[in-house]
């Protein structure tokens, strides 16, 4: 696998309690912006005392001062070639499909998302679709803010800005959001007063939480265009990590009982490391972004961050181009939206992008047919159409022309093996799966495979930088649906006891 070319996957439930951005917890000294082509390494001023911060700094700021100008070079090098690489590996997107060739470019097809400042202030235990419904309810006194800017200061009364959590729903946004920034940046475009953006998936940093790792052999790990650095270098630049998908992580954060560490290379597990990080502990001056699923989010306390952000996803305007970019054929496009606004549910939940892409396969399919039966108006008429669309598709391809109004025993018993899957995981919390997950279920990977019409779409798999899978539905919806069938087909069995 290319390991500059890893694709988005469709990103990625629903609760967390109102706590507001704490300010003053750390003061940090804001770094000049710099000419584009300008020397990165001799523009970031850290000489300076550091105000009122209470954390240790972890080494000298005055490296840099003292560095040859064959060492300056090197490192120079370095940075232009990581900006090289997270290019490729940002650059190109998948919408809902993974296969290989499908990718789009990410700038061809972004639009920008609504995201405000702030969130809302009442305890919120309701259902992620009750929450859109929620949210497609509240009015323009909310704080917009860029996606490019979250870490800059928009009020005098506001402190410097170090760690930003940014909340969303499944499939909003926030993935794609980190894409942009950190594409932006790679093409000096943005934000070029940041040294080096190191996005770190959470989805990855799974696959190595049994193993021990300092935070300098973590980035050589995920990022290897930066082997050459020293723990030195990481304490002169300005630095920004990235946590997408705080969600879909299967270690746990403990802020309150945790060895203190402030030395780039010590080696210790990965959740103490990133603990360190939030918390300051470790290369203090660095900015950290988390993106998380709101009921995953009440994982970072609220002491340690310094602004809170949601991604809302599209607003009325912004669904109506989405589909008008996505059809060439004008009186399709106006037909689809036309059906969207007349079913309240279909039109709140186009609020996210990949219900979007779900909704113009679907009725795409059965406005360009001569089909005679009612367009899907609910949740369920529409993900009933769509794993048919998929299994179609699926037939089409491997055989021939035959497009079956019906499931063949085959296509039943993959669908029951994936909403066992789905039901299983939806119990604990999981998103995100990996091959042993799918054995647990009777799921071979090869079977995945060849059921590739029905799994690339439904059910998606992300390679990584460890050449291992990850394995997602194309969205929790999607999962709940097909949990829900799972466990129908259960229950209306006679021989089966729930």
């Amino acid at each position: 696998m290319d390991e500059d070319r890893a694709e988005s996957t469709v990103p990625s439930c629903v609760s967390l309690k109102s706590d507001r951005s704490k300010h003053g917890m750390i003061d940090f000294r804001s770094s000049d912006k710099i000419e584009r082509g300008e020397h990165i390494l001799s523009n970031w001023d850290q000489s300076a005392p550091p105000g009122e911060s209470s954390c240790s700094q972890s080494g000298s700021r005055s490296g840099d001062a003292e560095m040859k100008p064959k060492q300056r070079s090197d490192l120079q090098e370095v940075i232009e070639g990581h900006k090289i690489s997270l290019k490729r590996r940002c650059e190109h997107v998948t919408e809902g499909t993974h296969e290989a060739g499908s990718g789009t470019l990410l700038n061809t097809i972004y639009t920008e998302l609504y995201i405000t400042e702030g969130q809302s202030e009442e305890v919120d235990t309701q259902h992620e679709v009750r929450q859109l419904e929620r949210t497609s309810k509240k009015n323009i006194q909310d704080t917009p803010i860029k996606c490019q800017d979250i870490f800059k200061v928009l009020s005098e009364q506001q402190r410097h800005i170090r760690v930003v959590l940014t909340n969303g729903v499944a499939g909003v946004g926030k993935t794609f959001s980190v894409q942009k920034f950190s594409l932006d940046w790679a093409e000096g475009l943005e934000n070029q007063d940041i040294s080096l953006v190191l996005p770190l998936s959470c989805r990855e940093l799974n696959l190595i939480r049994d193993e021990q790792h300092s935070l300098l052999s973590l980035l050589h790990v995920f990022h290897p265009t930066l082997q050459k650095i020293r723990a030195e270098d990481l304490t002169v630049w300005k630095l920004l990590f990235i946590f997408d998908g705080l969600d879909e992580s299967r270690f746990s954060l403990d802020f309150n009982n945790h060895q203190v560490i402030s030395d780039v290379t010590q080696v210790l597990s990965v959740d103490v490391l990133l603990v360190n990080l939030i918390q300051g502990n470790l290369l203090p001056s660095a900015l950290i972004w988390i993106t998380s699923r709101p009921a995953a989010a009440h994982q970072i306390p609220p002491s340690c961050v310094d602004r809170i952000t949601e991604v809302r996803g599209f607003t009325d305007s912004q669904k109506e181009e989405y589909f008008r970019r996505r059809f060439s054929d004008e009186d399709l496009s106006k037909r689809i939206i036309s059906h969207i606004k007349a079913s309240r549910s279909l039109h709140i939940m186009c609020l996210i992008p990949v219900f979007c892409w779900i909704t113009a396969i679907v009725l795409e399919d059965m406005m360009t047919r001569d089909q005679r039966g009612e367009l899907p108006k609910t949740l369920t008429d529409l993900y009933s159409h769509f794993l048919m669309v998929q299994i179609k598709r699926k037939k089409q391809k491997y055989g021939g022309k035959q497009r079956p109004k019906e499931l063949t025993e085959a296509d039943k018993e993959l669908l029951l093996k994936l909403g066992r899957l789905a039901f299983e995981h939806l119990e604990k919390g999981n998103i995100m799966f990996y091959s042993e997950d799918l054995e647990r279920c009777g799921l071979d990977v090869s079977e995945v495979s060849v059921y590739s019409g029905v799994c690339t779409e439904i059910f998606k798999r992300e390679s990584v930088i460890f050449q291992k899978s990850v394995y997602c539905f194309v969205h929790l919806s999607v999962q709940e649906f097909l949990a829900a069938v799972y466990m129908f087909h259960r229950y209306t069995r006679k021989d089966t006891v729930v």
